[in-house]
């Protein structure tokens, strides 16, 4: 990458537990997971993947806009994850961005019977009985054609689960997550990588990071 440094202050102790906190604003739902990187080699997905972070599963929070973290069940996977064995984190607010396939609305390009706004064909159900303007019902599942973006088929009459709590505006995430104790201390970059469920998207953010012996003291970052 050609990013300079920024030098956040931030450290980590290995073998310890460290703060993390992100929020997003247009909500396409799915997961999301924290990795290393030391800061000296390539910052690329396969460094990424060799330094995933465990969640502590117990201690996922909602921080919400008066700045209080509110405690909730988090949901994490570690079967069936790219790389093996690392855990994922569902996104714990229902999605509430769902494409303009399937969302359309007088502001968003809406055009009757334009297929690029609605169900295609062979997709109608519900209430929609041909293609094209079907935005009060839902389309059937997608045709699943390799690298297609299945957003529109993501449209449904209520969230995919209930919300831990009832909240305005879109709270941040808060998890506490582990530095493994085999890594060396010095500069690595934190990769957040977050992989859409109603959209074919995935996006990512870093931040740089200074790992120290166990009993150094951590900030959140």
């Amino acid at each position: 990458t050609a990013l300079r440094e920024l030098a956040t202050g931030v450290r980590w102790a290995i073998g310890g537990a460290a703060e993390v906190t992100w929020q997003v604003r247009n909500n396409h739902g799915g997961g999301y997971s924290y990795r290393l990187c030391p800061a000296g080699e390539p910052l690329t997905e396969a460094c990424f993947q060799r330094h995933p972070l465990p969640f502590e599963r117990t201690k996922q929070a909602l921080v919400v806009a008066s700045g209080q973290k509110v405690p909730i069940r988090g949901l994490f996977v570690d079967e069936g994850t790219s790389p093996p064995g690392s855990t994922w984190a569902r996104l714990p607010l229902p999605a509430d961005i769902l494409g303009p396939r399937c969302a359309c609305s007088p502001g968003l390009d809406y055009k009757p019977r334009d297929f690029a706004c609605g169900c295609l064909a062979g997709e109608e159900k519900i209430g929609c009985t041909s293609a094209g303007n079907c935005s009060l019902g839902a389309c059937a599942p997608c045709p699943g054609s390799k690298g297609s973006d299945c957003s529109r088929c993501g449209n449904g009459l209520g969230p995919a689960f209930e919300p831990p709590f009832h909240y305005s505006g879109q709270p941040a995430v808060y998890d506490v997550v582990r530095v493994p104790a085999g890594l060396r201390p010095g500069r690595y970059v934190l990769g957040f990588r977050y992989d859409c469920e109603a959209t074919a998207q995935v996006w990512s953010s870093c931040s740089d990071i200074t790992l120290v012996e166990e009993g150094g003291a951590p900030e959140a970052s």
